[in-house]
């Protein structure tokens, strides 16, 4: 309640300064530099959307954008500086599936209602990642390896209870095998695992397939399997779970979003600004190289997409009877 308290007086005092401007001052949103936080480290797709969509947006909303990494606590830091902003739309963030799942929630208290969704940006569907040199060829070898010797090898992608170690939960499950069996290495982000992976710190590295297609394409990884219901445009080659008889898609999420009592009219600006961004040729064509798959929705429609997801990930955690 005392947080919520806050959030109210911090809404009351921007309406409040906007009501107290000349008029014409009061209507001109962006009148100065706007910071976009990213909540993970430089390199990982969130980072990467977040730099990509900056320039676009300075030229649409004619003032700088300036992009800050907040990182730590498994994102709730980042997440954290975004939620408690100051409700004016000149710092907001990028927020991602963390934000709905039961086990980061419930430690960081950080949930998706203490955000104004302004606009989902990108889907982004996981990938099975190993070394170049690991003894695995496919997938199947993966399995049969660690059921022969469960808790040999480690896996990691972000922080633990984030998104990617939700991808991992599943995908044991789905093989009817324990947490232990693949044990997790809590990293911030999938650029500091995909380091881990390269230094040989773990064996495995679930990511987005974009994350990882530097080091595919480097010689320096190799995909195993993709989580997602049909096979990636951009690897045609590598199989997916389902096909090979695993139940298991995942997908994370990035959305721009503001602090909970963002103004409505701030928010309204924001939504057309980035809805206009994803379209240009610019964003389009580095997101594409970058295989990141943009999915876009606006103000109203990413608020239904939270709510729905947070409905999802709980049935999951009951799936997975996680205890935490």
């Amino acid at each position: 309640m005392r947080k919520e308290r806050r959030y109210v007086i911090q809404w009351l005092g921007a309406s409040l300064g906007a009501a107290l401007l000349p008029w014409g001052k009061a209507q001109r949103y962006p009148s100065r530099p706007i910071t976009l936080i990213v909540p993970w480290s430089p390199g990982g797709s969130t980072d990467l959307t977040a730099r990509a969509l900056a320039p676009v947006l300075e030229r649409i909303l004619k003032v700088p954008v300036q992009v800050v990494n907040r990182t730590g606590g498994g994102g709730a830091v980042g997440h954290g500086a975004i939620a408690q902003a100051r409700p004016d739309g000149y710092t907001i963030g990028i927020i991602t599936l963390e934000v709905v799942l039961p086990p980061w929630v419930a430690q960081t208290k950080i949930s998706a209602d203490m955000f104004s969704p302004i606009s989902l940006l990108v889907l982004n569907p996981v990938a099975v990642v190993v070394r170049q040199d690991a003894p695995w060829r496919t997938i199947q070898e993966l399995i049969q390896d660690i059921r022969q010797n469960p808790g040999k090898y480690k896996a990691s992608g972000t922080a633990k209870w984030g998104s990617y170690d939700f991808a991992r939960l599943g995908f044991l499950k789905e093989l009817g095998l324990k947490d232990e069996a693949l044990p997790w290495v809590p990293t911030q982000g999938a650029a500091a695992a995909l380091q881990e992976l390269v230094a040989g710190g773990v064996q495995v590295a679930f990511v987005a397939i974009g994350e990882a297609a530097n080091l595919v394409r480097s010689g320096q990884a190799r995909y195993l399997a993709f989580m997602t219901d049909s096979r990636f445009p951009a690897f045609p080659e590598i199989p997916t779970l389902k096909e090979l008889g695993v139940d298991w898609t995942f997908a994370s999420f990035l959305m721009a979003a503001g602090p909970k009592f963002t103004l409505p009219s701030v928010i309204d600006v924001l939504d057309k600004a980035f809805a206009q961004a994803v379209q240009e040729a610019e964003f389009v064509r580095f997101m594409q190289n970058a295989n990141l798959v943009i999915r876009h929705l606006d103000r109203k429609t990413s608020l239904a997409f939270l709510q729905e997801r947070t409905q999802a990930m709980n049935r999951i955690v009951q799936e997975l009877g996680l205890k935490f």
